[in-house]
């Protein structure tokens, strides 16, 4: 099994259906206007990308350091 999978690690599943009234939320409140569905998706899309990517480099910096 994976050591690191959310359930060994006791982690959370964050998926982009959580995250997506939150962006659809703050996009109306930048814009002051309806936003439609199809951008908050995507917009949606690229915040769980980036973040999955951050994630991602910070493990494998921390795996490529040498212990000390």
């Amino acid at each position: 099994m994976n050591q690191t999978s959310s359930i060994v690690t006791g982690g959370i599943t964050i998926s982009a259906a959580t995250v997506e009234p939150v962006v659809s939320w703050a996009l109306g409140a930048i814009t002051h206007a309806p936003v439609p569905a199809s951008v908050s998706a995507l917009v949606t899309g690229l915040i769980c990308v980036a973040v999955h990517a951050a994630i991602n480099r910070i493990a494998s910096r921390a795996a490529a350091t040498p212990a000390q």
